[in-house]
């Protein structure tokens, strides 16, 4: 009888199992780093990148311009945020910033600039509500009614606002957006600690109390929640005024920064502030995000325009790279549930 030997054991043939195991032990170790890092990871990337195209990219006074635009993008998008978490979304959040901020300034003549800027976040509260009511009331799909509400918004600016009167920028506005102060040493616009302060806060919020956690618990599966016996529809509701409030307080911030306003003013933030949610790390179907992740999200898309403006590309490019990004990562997030 023959007796066949068994095979050496040969360490550089790596079987099939060797393979999946070795991919198990990178999912696993990708895993362990929180979502909200990768942005800031795929920043840094983007950011070396600028500086091969062009060296003169790679200085602080460049990184602080990028943080700039990325932390007034971020505050545009923290409403997003704050919908998308409860599996919803808020596409009025372009016509909520640009009717907030024209508020803002016909209100500073008759009730002094903290009177108009109280006013300015009620009328943002006030078409978050609607929004939740028809949401959660009458059952309409976000998209839908978000989006509505954002051409009904557009209609009303046209018609209410003269425009030519709408030019004076309060002060302490300006003192806190576009002044220049010294934060860590280094020369800033007042801006950029303000919106980091806002992430702290609105974070702080997110993840220690009962009303930020049922968010996500309202995201993830609204009906337990509902069978739970959590307020499902209250909580919508207030997540919109939420929304409605953050995108009104981006409007009084990007007139403050910016020093001018006008009808289509918040127009380029319908897909960049979704596009800095789903990058930061949120679903698009609910339950997962933060505004940690959502800055870093900011800061991808900020290093995007800023590498589309050294290639002269063209604002159409830059909206173009956006849409993609979305797509990518809502499929990636797809082939995860299917998964």
């Amino acid at each position: 009888m023959t007796v066949s030997a068994a095979p050496p054991n040969n360490p550089s043939v790596e079987t099939p199992q060797g393979k999946l195991r070795g991919r198990a032990s990178i999912k696993q170790a990708a895993s362990l780093v929180p979502r909200s890092v990768w942005p800031l990871l795929a920043f840094l990337v983007l950011f070396a990148v600028g500086g091969v195209i062009r060296p003169n990219l790679i200085t602080v006074e460049s990184l602080i311009g990028t943080a700039t635009f990325a932390i007034i993008l971020a505050i545009a998008s923290f409403g997003q945020t704050i919908a998308v978490i409860q599996a919803g979304i808020d596409l009025s959040v372009p016509n909520t910033i640009g009717f907030s901020a024209l508020s803002f300034l016909g209100l500073v003549g008759p009730l002094g600039p903290a009177g108009a800027f109280v006013g300015a976040l009620a009328t943002g509260a006030v078409i978050g509500f609607f929004n939740g009511i028809v949401v959660s009331k009458l059952g309409l799909t976000p998209i839908v009614t978000t989006i509505a509400m954002n051409g009904l918004l557009f209609g009303v600016i046209l018609l209410v606002f003269n425009f030519s009167e709408l030019t004076a920028i309060p002060e302490f506005i300006v003192a806190i957006t576009s002044a220049k102060v010294s934060f860590l040493g280094l020369e800033m616009a007042a801006v950029l600690p303000l919106g980091l302060a806002l992430m702290v806060v609105l974070q702080l919020l997110l993840s220690f109390t009962g009303w930020g956690r049922s968010l996500f618990v309202v995201g993830s599966a609204a009906e337990a929640a509902r069978l739970g016996g959590l307020p499902v529809d209250r909580i919508r509701v207030g997540g919109y005024v939420l929304s409605g409030v953050l995108a009104a307080f981006a409007g009084i911030v990007i007139v403050g920064y910016y020093q001018q306003a006008s009808a289509t003013m918040g127009a380029g933030y319908l897909l960049s502030s979704v596009a800095a949610v789903v990058v930061g790390g949120a679903s698009i179907f609910g339950g997962r995000g933060s505004v940690v992740g959502t800055v870093g999200g900011a800061l991808v898309l900020a290093q995007v325009s800023t590498l589309v403006t050294v290639l002269n590309l063209g604002a159409n490019i830059q909206q173009l790279i956006y849409g993609v990004i979305i797509l990518v990562v809502i499929s990636l997030y797809g082939r995860q549930g299917r998964g």
